[in-house]
């Protein structure tokens, strides 16, 4: 994925990792978009195989999002979004009122270069997404 968009702003992946509710990748899409991503595009949505899961769970799920903002505020929204479902009690998670099921992490690729973002944090990944958002902000 291009990292640089010719307008000056950015381009990453977002990787869901868990077990992903059904409609968590168009509910976190919808809350990128509604907080100032340009873009929010399924890459890729796949079910398990029949029997290993239950129907309503999404085995892989990647967004492409392109953003003219700031990195931070990206990670600020995933953020946001993966303590909201920590916050949720556990019997509403699966198909909650905005899908995010039992997202556990979220992983921003840009280029060749990846973090994972938890939710709560601790200080190590603090450190690790700073040095990540520091690499990929205009000098």
């Amino acid at each position: 994925m291009v990292e640089r968009e010719p307008d000056g702003g950015f381009a990453c992946e977002l990787v869901l990792n868990g077990d992903v509710g059904a409609d968590a990748p168009a509910a976190l899409g919808r809350r990128l978009t509604d907080d100032g991503a340009a873009r929010v595009v399924p890459v890729y949505a796949a079910r398990p195989v029949p029997g290993r899961r239950s129907g309503g769970v999404v085995e892989v799920a990647t967004l492409a999002v392109t953003s003219a903002g700031a990195l931070v505020a990206i990670i600020d929204t995933i953020r946001g979004w993966l303590s909201e479902e920590r916050n949720t009690p556990s019997g509403n998670r699966t198909g909650g009122t905005d899908g995010t099921g039992g997202v556990t992490s979220i992983t921003v690729i840009m280029g060749d270069d990846k973090v994972e973002i938890i939710q709560p944090s601790t200080a190590a990944e603090e450190r690790l997404v700073d040095a990540f958002v520091r690499r990929h902000s205009p000098s």
